[in-house]
């Protein structure tokens, strides 16, 4: 958890991040601190010794034909099934479905899949953190700091220097809500949407409490 903090940027201190795992995790602080002091350099090594075997693995092409093995590189490089079937040197009439049903192919496309799902998980995290670190700046504002100095000679004191700090707090409610705008975008959210929705269904209840039927003790004599 500490590392996946880490690679979406949660946080400016480690601080930061030990609180979000204990209030994650519903544990104390302190024992959080241990664990990660204890575990966490062992469990680095040990995912850049397994992302070296995945990639192992999505690289070695035994068992692939020589076409087989065009199709997944041209895969492996972000070509869509149409391109890499044509640089893989297939015929126009070869289905690129039957391509990537073979048990093989299928193996090597699998264990890229699950990489790609991975990084662009990560990096859809990091980017929505990022907007919404941009969101709180825009709305809590940034504060500026302008310090002026002026020289002053006299007879008295000589040469002095006086100092001046003035201090200011600026806002940018656009690009907080512009960022805000993106992360929605991102979750597929839609406030116009869901205003109707919501419209829409208190219609409906208030049609339905008016077909309610009021009965009285008098329809039970």
């Amino acid at each position: 958890m500490y590392i996946q903090l880490e690679s979406i940027k949660f946080g400016k201190t480690k601080k930061e991040k030990y609180k979000e795992i204990s209030k994650r995790l519903k544990v104390p602080v302190n024992t959080i601190i241990s664990w990660i002091r204890r575990y966490l350099e062992d469990y680095r090594t040990y995912l850049k010794e397994l992302e070296i075997k995945i990639n192992a693995q999505i690289c070695d092409f035994e068992g692939l034909t020589e076409k087989q093995t065009k199709y997944v590189i041209a895969r492996l490089y972000g070509k869509n099934t149409e391109e890499a079937k044509q640089e893989a040197g297939y015929s126009e009439n070869t289905k690129a479905a039957d391509i990537e049903k073979h048990p093989a192919v299928a193996t090597k496309l699998h264990l890229l899949r699950q990489k790609l799902f991975l990084d662009s998980k990560l990096g859809a995290e990091r980017l929505a953190n990022e907007l919404l670190e941009i969101s709180k700046k825009g709305e809590q504002g940034i504060e500026i700091v302008e310090t002026t100095y002026e020289d002053e000679n006299s007879q008295k004191f000589g040469h002095r220097t006086f100092k001046a700090v003035k201090k200011r707090r600026e806002y940018n409610l656009s690009a907080a809500r512009a960022a805000i705008d993106s992360i929605r975008a991102m979750l597929g959210y839609d406030w116009a949407e869901e205003q109707r929705v919501i419209a829409l269904l208190t219609k409906k209840t208030e049609d339905d409490n008016q077909d309610d039927v009021v009965v009285s003790d008098e329809d039970f004599k």
